[in-house]
């Protein structure tokens, strides 16, 4: 590509919305038989992906106001691998309470693509931006969209038009299209994952090996930031959902496509060529997995229903028999023949990018998918001998190894570093996050001022300063206090410009700041309650997770639950121990350990039978409530020898648990399944004992009235003692007289 041609496919054009519209996301033209279409299937490994902004974590709409304010979006794409037809349809409307002038650019990796002035009180202000298809090596397309209003052009007039706001909505929708042939490595299938994965199990009944690799595959998936469907191969006679599916009207001749033509939403499966239909139906079908967990009966379920289907096809005549096996040979051999010796392998299957995993090696694949170690899984077909969290040996740990939070920025008004890291992989041997030190250098604004620099974790600011003027680097350092504290964290750095002079404002102008390699995370030796924090600090470790035997027989509905609540209460699916019990059974667990419907022989889980709540505070019931459902209860306990977690439904059904939530605060949540989590701790049911340990003054000032009396007694006794000596002379010279 000569340099010219890149600059302009690194421009993005702003296509019309009508036009974008009216073209296909799908490529091909409609195939006029049934051998035309299973060698179209063949030859085309075009893979389409579809997201809105609140599948990708955005919840709540983005909104910009004022005289400036700019935010930046980054869309996920597969990392090194070229795109087509992407685009982002950003769905806004604005509200201008000041008059004047207000504008809007839109930019895509540091491009500008799309501008508008704005003058009308109200309206729409959606955008569609075409985004080029060169390939993203970090794996993101960046988006920045700004937002400006003058409300006078007097230079020193008050310019802060609050009123003035831009509102996106987190419907907004990003689409792209890619060559499932280009991902050629385990680390680019990740990156090629949909916000929604769809994991694939062989039946709604399990063995404990599949459901064990099921549910630690399922949880790395969710803490990597992905919504988990677990979905079972149909059986003959079983119900599929087929709302939405696509059938080509070539392959209506074949009697198992034309009865899911004919099926409606809800169809009942009448053969096993039904099934082998259903595999084949590429992104539009309930079947067009991501990811599966290879198992014996998978793959012989697997290959009898593509028998079936083929004796089907060959039945129609022509070529249909000669062009269905090697679209059979293509794109389903991975899920007849397996992985064989690997651990996990990235294969084709109905066109689509699919991670296979042996049941056998479960907890390796799912180290290997953890956010440490995934970037090294550059190849195919892997075998896993070993994937497990470094251990922490030392007091500190630099920033940048929990996120790229190093480098520099160039800032206008505001800009922002962060790092996550799950609290459990900095928490050996009791040691827990104690400080933020944050090593930063900053240049002065054209008045000489220095920017300002805060530190928050998970949202709390925990300290911030005016830097010095002089751009030489120096050293942040804030405490962390315990109720900070969460299963997965965040630290950010903002830094924030302040103006030149009051109302007088200076052309915007980027001035540098770093945030230095050097900044780091201090541990210390910390004691935490037995609470949710407490429970993750040690379930990251050596842990046990039980389930009732029955759990098995419905698979997808209990996995759900089970992988949800692992990653809510940071559960380490490599270092777990699946335990499966016979219902009501009492268990006995060795180490920390989260249990679901079972707890230790003289527990009493807060969750009971048809909907019982109990609430206890001390020895005392708080609250006692009968008749709840599709709700759910989670409690830390002190049982068995060990910290645990019982999960407990509430009801005939409990909740669904699609949206993301984290267990923070206290030993007692109740969970709707709306992402809302009601918190109890029956230890502190007033918080008294937070407001006590959360104290951020110092030890002396805490204590300085103590500290006053005991000095006021010193000089008390030192007085004493030295008139009691005057006396004592006194006496003696009278004496001596």
């Amino acid at each position: 590509m000569t340099q010219t041609n890149r600059i302009t496919a690194h421009f993005p054009k702003v296509v019309p919305l009508a036009l974008v519209l009216a073209l296909p996301l799908s490529p091909a033209h409609a195939a006029d038989t049934a051998a035309g279409q299973f060698s179209e299937w063949a030859a085309d490994a075009t893979v389409t992906r579809s997201m809105t902004l609140r599948e990708l974590g955005f919840r709540q709409a983005l909104t910009l106001s004022g005289q400036e304010s700019q935010r930046e979006i980054y869309l996920p794409v597969p990392a090194g691998v070229p795109t087509r037809d992407a685009q982002l349809q950003l769905d806004g409307r604005y509200v201008r309470g000041h008059t004047g002038r207000s504008s809007g650019l839109w930019s895509v990796d540091g491009d500008p693509v799309a501008a508008r002035s704005i003058t009308d009180p109200q309206g729409d202000a959606s955008q569609l931006l075409a985004i080029d298809g060169l390939p993203r090596d970090n794996g993101f397309v960046r988006v920045n969209v700004g937002w400006w209003s003058v409300v006078s052009d007097y230079r020193c007039a008050d310019q802060s038009a609050p009123a003035n706001v831009l509102r996106l909505s987190p419907d907004s929708r990003f689409s792209y299209r890619f060559d499932g042939r280009a991902v050629n490595t385990v680390a680019k299938a990740w990156g090629a994952l949909p916000a929604r994965v769809r994991l694939l199990v062989d039946g709604k009944a399990l063995q404990a090996p599949a459901y064990d690799a099921a549910w630690r595959v399922g949880a790395a998936l969710r803490n990597g930031g992905k919504q988990v469907d677990v979905v079972a191969l149909p059986v003959v006679g079983g119900t599929v959902d087929l709302t939405g599916i696509s059938i080509p009207a070539s392959l209506q001749g074949v009697p198992a496509y034309a009865a899911l033509a004919a099926g409606g939403s809800q169809h009942r499966i009448a053969s096993l060529a039904e099934v082998g239909a259903l595999l084949s139906l590429r992104d539009s079908g309930p079947l067009a997995v991501d990811v599966a967990i290879s198992t014996d009966p998978l793959r012989a379920a697997v290959r009898a229903a593509l028998d079936a289907l083929a004796t089907e096809v060959g039945a129609s005549g022509g070529d249909a028999a000669a062009a269905f096996t090697a679209w059979r040979g293509s794109d389903m051999a991975a899920l007849e023949k397996g992985t064989g010796t690997a651990s996990v392998s990235v294969a084709a299957v109905a066109g689509r990018p699919t991670l296979v995993v042996a049941a056998d090696a479960g907890a390796k694949v799912a180290g290997l998918l953890s956010e440490q170690w995934r970037a090294y899984a550059l190849g195919r077909t892997l075998q896993v001998a070993q994937a497990s969290a470094a251990p922490v040996g030392e007091d500190a740990v630099l920033l940048s190894r929990l996120g790229n939070i190093a480098g520099t920025l160039d800032i206008v008004t505001r800009g922002d570093r962060t790092a996550s890291f799950e609290l459990g992989a900095l928490s050996a041997d009791g040691r827990l996050p104690d400080q933020v030190v944050v090593d930063v250098s900053a240049a002065p604004n054209a008045a000489g001022q220095g920017a300002v620099a805060s530190i928050y974790f998970n949202d709390y600011l925990l300290g911030a300063k005016v830097l010095a003027s002089d751009g030489k680097p120096q050293r942040l350092v804030a405490k962390v206090p315990a109720y900070a504290l969460a299963a997965r964290n965040e630290v950010r750095i903002s830094f924030l410009r302040q103006p030149a002079r009051p109302y007088c404002h200076d052309p915007a102008t980027a001035f540098p700041v770093s945030v230095l390699p050097s900044s780091h995370l201090t541990l210390a030796k910390r004691t935490l309650d037995a609470d949710f924090i407490g429970a993750a600090s040690q379930l990251a470790h050596a842990n046990e997770v039980f389930v009732p035997t029955t759990w098995l027989q419905d698979a997808p509905a209990s996995l759900a639950k089970v992988i949800a609540i692992a990653s809510a209460v940071g559960v380490s699916p490599q270092a777990a121990e699946l335990k499966v019990v016979a219902a009501g059974t009492a268990i006995s667990p060795g180490h920390p350990y989260l249990a679901f419907a079972l707890a230790p022989s003289g527990i009493s889980p807060a969750g009971l039978k048809d909907g019982h709540l109990v609430v206890n505070g001390g020895n005392q019931p708080l609250l006692d409530v009968t008749g709840l459902d599709r709700a759910a209860a989670v409690q830390v306990v002190d049982g068995g020898g060990h910290t645990g977690v019982l999960y407990t439904d509430l009801g005939a059904q409990g909740p669904l648990l699609e949206q993301p939530f984290r267990l923070r605060r206290g030993d007692l949540a109740v969970l709707d399944g709306s992402g809302v989590v009601t918190d109890f701790n029956s230890q502190d049911p007033y918080g008294a004992r937070l407001a006590d340990v959360g104290n951020p003054q110092p030890w002396w000032q805490q204590h300085m009235v103590w500290l006053l009396v005991l000095v006021g007694l010193v000089v008390f006794a030192l007085l004493a003692a030295r008139v009691a000596q005057i006396r004592r002379r006194r006496a003696s010279g009278s004496s001596g007289h």
